[in-house]
């Protein structure tokens, strides 16, 4: 059981990890706005200029006890880890190195932090904000899946882009999100489907 949690708890590093390193790579210079509730925190950061991890943390917190009585404690703990290792690394990877190209970063930024969020999930947590909502969601709803969910929450993410930064930013973030929510079914079924077979093997 503890090696079980441990394989989780390192799953969710890493997912959190490639969803940071997607936002300073690819997505912020050229700039997509973040999906979910990560976009929200940027433009919350930027108009009370300070740090992105903390409002993300602070944002977090209500959507955070939701999934707590939605879902149960295990997901509410795993879920804590995702937005607490998440809030760090968008916090102290700031300096990342970048790639402006804004069609290739689209595409990289979508798929990226859509993989990274799709492990998370399916180590039986969440990267906080509107993946918990969407998760709750799904639970709910099944014939919706959490990666259709996630693009209907973010329509939100599009109407701010669009207020604050234009109509060519907004075109790149809504494909963006669509790769994203794209990215998270495909991770999930494929991680399901490898441990699938090697159940079978056993």
């Amino acid at each position: 059981m503890l090696l079980l949690q441990s394989k989780k708890i390192m799953a969710i590093v890493a997912g959190s990890l490639i969803v940071a390193c997607s936002y300073y790579i690819f997505q912020k210079p050229n700039g997509i706005t973040a999906p979910g509730l990560g976009g929200i925190a940027v433009y919350l950061a930027n108009f009370l200029h300070s740090p992105l991890g903390f409002i993300y943390f602070i944002l977090n917190i209500p959507l955070f006890l939701m999934g707590y009585r939605s879902i149960g404690s295990t997901f509410a703990l795993l879920s804590l880890i995702g937005m607490l290792t998440l809030s760090f690394f968008l916090a102290f990877l700031t300096n990342l190195p970048t790639f402006p190209s804004p069609i290739i970063g689209c595409v990289l930024g979508g798929l990226l932090s859509g993989i990274g969020i799709g492990i998370v999930i399916h180590a039986g947590g969440t990267t906080g904000g509107l993946d918990i909502a969407s998760v709750v969601i799904a639970k709910h709803f099944s014939f919706i899946t959490i990666g259709k969910t996630m693009m209907i929450i973010n329509g939100c993410v599009l109407i701010l882009t669009f207020l604050g930064s234009g109509l060519a930013h907004t075109v790149l973030t809504f494909f963006s999100i669509i790769f994203a929510g794209k990215a998270v079914d495909l991770t999930v079924s494929l991680i399901q489907w490898k441990n699938k077979k090697e159940a079978d093997y056993e």
